[in-house]
């Protein structure tokens, strides 16, 4: 039976995988189709979470959604087995020494520190970059020359919220980087440590606040690229992939236009397509995970639109103000939080999906979707009010 505790587990409690970071509910259930037995670790244990996982503990929030490193170390210490194989989400992109204390500790599988390290530092990403002829944007050290537009953005941020137009960065731990205008697309690709085997693209788009004008909004696959454009794509994360020692399941987003693409960013972990691609026709991603750590890079063709295979969508709904949720969400809602659980204003309420059989068709289901939420909990909200 599916639980959510803190307390220390008995000995006999056994698990096939333990999955850590900020949101792994996309993680459980791809362990659940993969038939494993999963720990799961993260900042909100949601109802969904706890119902996919074996057993799930809910770890102490800090600085907004950030991980508490020694929390995290608590509960694997109290939950896991040394032998376990840990995967690695969201939440440890800005944080390598994090990930190199657990990798001394646990069987971490996935990209090491040092890949981390290497595809996070801005510097370093871009060096790496152009040393292997792959299309990026410039960064500026200082501030952005005339006519130039370019983005200010947080070393090892994720999630897009971070992101600002500027002329010049704020100071430590922050970065400019030229803005590069076409489609925002993202691939979703396995390293072995030596070459890639790409497997979706995916579009995104973004959510804009009144701050975060590039929060992320979601993503909506499979789709149709230019055959040019996967070779080239692919021949790139293959030699990146070798070069930095990537393993596991990543995803490279891009920004595509008519005369060629950049390479923006290379997220090393399983990421929100999780939620759009873990289904038929693709076998569990987890797995594909595992095993492309192990080594071994599967034989299946680039999934794309068509027959047989549906086109669905993700995307996150914030809250427009203040809420405390009342009711259950619909099922379409996944990350779904307790029932009593308040939101504040801005923060991510649950992720809501939607398929179709184009891309056209998923999209428009995932925005009545949105827009139904969007009613309920206001209405929901002055209720309360009154």
């Amino acid at each position: 039976m599916p639980s959510s505790s803190r307390v220390p587990l008995r000995p006999e409690d056994g698990f096939d995988v333990v999955l850590a970071g900020i949101a792994a509910r996309g993680l459980a259930a791809s362990a659940g189709r993969a038939g494993l037995r999963a720990l799961v670790l993260d900042l909100f244990a949601d109802e969904d979470t706890r119902a996919l996982a074996s057993h799930a503990v809910q770890l102490r929030r800090r600085d907004g959604f950030a991980l508490d490193p020694d929390d995290l170390l608590e509960q694997l210490d109290r939950h896991a087995g040394a032998d376990v194989p840990v995967v690695l989400g969201t939440g440890f992109e800005d944080a390598p020494e994090l990930v190199a204390r657990l990798a001394a500790r646990f069987r971490v599988v996935g990209s090491g520190a040092d890949a981390l390290a290497r595809l996070k530092d801005p510097v370093l990403f871009a060096g790496q970059l152009a040393a292997l002829g792959i299309p990026h944007p410039r960064l500026f050290p200082g501030e952005a020359p005339e006519g130039a537009r370019a983005l200010e953005k947080r070393i090892g941020g994720s999630g897009g919220g971070h992101v600002r137009p500027a002329r010049r960065a704020r100071g430590a731990g922050w970065y400019l980087q030229e803005f590069v205008a076409g489609r925002s697309v993202s691939a979703l690709f396995l390293g072995d440590g030596r070459a890639a085997r790409l497997l979706a693209f995916s579009e995104q788009w973004c959510d804009p606040s009144g701050d975060a004008p590039f929060r992320y909004g979601g993503c909506a696959g499979p789709i149709h690229l230019d055959d040019a454009f996967v070779h080239q794509i692919a021949d790139a994360l293959s030699k990146l992939t070798g070069a930095v020692s990537l393993k596991g399941l990543a995803s490279a987003d891009l920004v595509l236009d008519e005369e060629g693409w950049h390479l923006i960013e290379v997220n090393p972990r399983p990421g929100a397509t999780l939620d759009i691609f873990d289904a038929p026709p693709l076998p569990p991603l987890l797995r594909l995970h595992l095993d492309a750590c192990a080594g071994r890079l599967p034989e299946l063709p680039l999934l794309v639109p068509g027959a047989g295979v549906e086109v669905r969508a993700a995307g996150l709904f914030y809250a427009p103000a203040a809420i405390g949720l009342r009711d259950a969400l619909p099922d379409w809602a996944a990350d779904r939080p307790a029932p009593g659980t308040r939101i504040a204003a801005g923060e991510p309420v649950c992720t809501v999906r939607a398929a179709g059989r184009d891309i056209a068709e998923a999209r428009a289901v995932l925005a009545r979707r949105m827009d139904h939420l969007s009613r309920a909990l206001s209405t929901a909200s002055r209720a309360a009010a009154e």
